[in-house]
Order: structure tokens, then sequence, then C-alpha cells
């Protein structure tokens, strides 16, 4: 008898304490395309209005890389809907034999390519008020390590999400 009861107080006790984010009146979940650069795809997470994960999927030079970065947004202006962010995170690439990646050409290696690195991101996000849409404007260096060891400015894109 005090097994059930004792599941139930532990399952309204979970409930409860996710309540909160459940009710604070914006969609959590964001999917949908990125392109500048590189083209992919991005999800975000938003477990605050303020503090977000987001998760990258693209690819540049014939090659793929995936980037994990936690972002704090912020209100810009007096503006409804428009942020600002920053952030940082991490991203494993893979460039296959024969790509096209300037710095892979001029050098000796051979085979794939797999390195690390790690990333920076700072952009403007607008928040639709009449559909579940944001489009956002970024600037994303990163630094790779590994066998093409550099720091790679050039990393910037457009995207547009469906809030859900």
């Amino acid at each position: 008898m005090i097994r059930p009861i004792l599941t139930l107080l532990f399952i309204v006790c979970v409930q409860a304490a996710f309540a909160q984010y459940g009710r604070r009146g914006m969609l959590e979940f964001a999917a949908g395309g990125r392109v500048g650069l590189g083209t992919g795809i991005t999800g975000q997470y938003f477990y605050t209005d303020n503090h977000v994960i987001e998760a990258l999927l693209y690819t540049r030079w014939q090659g793929f890389s995936t980037t994990v970065m936690y972002q704090h947004h912020m209100q810009l202006f007096d503006v409804y809907g428009l942020k600002w962010y920053l952030g940082a995170g991490g991203h494993m690439s893979f460039y296959p034999v024969g790509n096209n990646r300037p710095d892979s050409q001029n050098n000796d290696l051979a085979g794939n390519i797999y390195f690390p690195g790690v990333d920076a991101i700072i952009g403007l996000e607008y928040f639709f008020r009449s559909a579940p849409l944001q489009i956002s404007v970024d600037i994303k260096p990163e630094y790779n390590f590994g066998p093409i060891r550099r720091l790679d400015t050039t990393n910037g894109a457009i995207s547009l999400r469906y809030r859900f």
C-alpha cells in the first residue's frame, strides 16, 4: 500500500517542480534551417526565457560539423520579441578525403580529417507575435584543434525556426 502512495507522491512532486517551465508563457523548442557560409539545421531548447541550449548540424567545404552551445538571451531596446544573445560551446567536425577546405589543401594530411573545437556566438533574434516563428542572424567564430589548428572567424548565418 505504501509503494503506490510514494509513487504517486513522486509523480506529483516531479510535475510540480517542472510546472514553472511549462507555464512561463513561451514555447520551449524551436527547429529550423540555417543558411550562410555553411548550410544546415538548428534546434533550440529554452529552459528559461533567457537560457537556451542550441544544437547545429551543418555542412561546409564538403564536410560536416555538429555543434552544441549554451546561449544567454537578453532583451534589446524596448521592442517586443527582439533579443540579442551570446554564448559558447563546442563542435566536432569531419572532412572526407578530397574536401575543398582551404586549409587542408596546403599540408600533408592524408585520409579523413576529424577534429574538435570551441565556438562562440553573438547574434540578434526576433520572435514573431502572430506566428510561432523566429528569425536570427549571428556570427559564430570557432577555434579548431587537431590536425587543422586555426581560428575561423568567417562563420555566420541567418536562421529561421518554427517554435513549438
